[in-house]
């Protein structure tokens, strides 16, 4: 296809995005932006997401999708499934300089307790300091805090989805990590290369997750430091103080449905983005009530060729440490687990990516599982 060709239909793509955000934005990027190509202004564009301004105010949507196509092998018993993992849609409203609004909705999920995941306003006093209100991720180890899109384990690690009650936590349920409450958070010490070499984040949670009404008197307190030395290396700890309200009783140690019982946690980890070359890590401690949990996980990117990632993963996770390996047998769930994945990623465009891994889970008592997993994600 020869240039002209190929300036027309950059050029019909950037009038359609243009007529979809609307003349205002499309003004003032000509504005701002004459002296770029056409091409790189359709790249801004597409890279910015869907942008609508009108006066001071901007209003951002943006969202992705993954599917995955799922073979698992339990006890030699064969299954396959073709799923919509999350459907996830975005608004981020800038009414001010200072003052935001953001909003987050699964339209995939089949529970409709978990369709609204975040609403909160967020207002900026400084670059050191703001107050964030409303429904949003609790500031309790990386991977909880990282998007979806950007993680490797296309099932996320079972170490962070007991711990921070993502899901696989009974006695919590299934909050997706999510809270409403009241966060302040803040970057600090601006380095010579423009980023901040300290930041944190602290605030007070309901503690029942997202979606629910609280269900006793006390709040968890919950806060995350991250050190960053160089841009690309992050040292992080973070924490949890709080009670917990069982919803069931627990098979790991003697808290019953309905008691408040003392959960807390700690973790430290790194992630460190030294091309070609991606590595996260993080240990975790747990008590719920007096029972002990422990958990680990590593997790590497190593970029083989344009777009193209191999991606290695080791999961820890042991939901009660001080059980004998006779004791872990007695119970009807498994209580430690070793995962081990192995995979490729190819990076389509931007934040869109297939994804293919093997994963065999070695469950100490009980069943291993074998899965294959193919993950389709496309972003804006």
């Amino acid at each position: 296809m020869g240039r002209k060709a190929n300036r027309i239909i950059q050029g019909i793509a950037l009038a359609v995005i243009i007529l979809t955000t609307g003349t205002a934005y499309a003004t003032e990027l000509t504005a701002q932006d004459s002296t770029m190509s056409q091409t790189d202004q359709l790249k801004k564009l597409i890279d910015e997401g869907i942008n609508i301004k009108i006066g001071t105010r901007q209003l951002r949507l943006m969202g992705y999708a993954q599917s995955t196509y799922n073979v698992m092998d339990v006890n030699h018993r064969h299954t396959n499934e073709l799923a919509i993992q999350r459907v996830i849609l975005m608004a981020q409203a800038n009414l001010t300089d200072r003052l935001g609004f953001f909003l987050m909705a699964d339209v995939a999920s089949t529970d409709s307790k978990k369709h609204m995941h975040e609403y909160y306003a967020q207002y900026e006093f400084m670059p050191e300091l703001k107050v964030r209100i409303g429904q949003f991720k609790q500031p309790f180890m990386l991977e909880n805090i990282i998007p979806p899109t950007l993680l490797g384990n296309i099932q996320m690690n079972e170490a962070t989805l007991y711990e921070t009650a993502i899901a696989t936590d009974s006695l919590q349920g299934n909050t997706v990590g999510r809270d409403a409450g009241v966060m302040l958070t803040g970057d600090l010490f601006p380095a010579r290369d423009g980023h901040r070499q300290l930041n944190y984040s602290v605030g007070v949670f309901n503690g029942v997750g997202m979606n629910t009404k609280e269900n006793n008197s006390q709040k968890d307190f919950i806060g995350m430091v991250n050190y960053l030395p160089i841009k690309d290396i992050t040292i992080s700890t973070s924490f949890i103080l709080g009670t917990g309200h069982a919803l069931t009783n627990d098979i790991y140690s003697s808290i019953r449905k309905d008691e408040d019982y003392s959960r807390k946690r700690w973790s430290i980890g790194t992630e460190m983005k030294l091309k070609p070359l991606l590595l996260r890590s993080e240990y975790v401690q747990g008590w719920n009530k007096s029972t002990r949990s422990r958990a680990f996980y590593i997790e590497s990117w190593v970029h083989l060729w344009k777009g193209l990632d191999l991606v290695l993963d080791y999961d820890y996770l042991n939901k009660n440490v001080d059980l004998s390996r006779e004791q872990q047998a007695a119970l009807p769930l498994f209580t430690e687990t070793h995962n081990y994945i192995v995979g490729v990623q190819y990076w389509v465009y931007r934040q869109c990516r297939v994804s293919t891994q093997f994963v065999l889970k070695d469950r100490r008592t009980g069943p291993d599982i074998h899965q294959w997993i193919t993950q389709f994600q496309i972003a804006f």
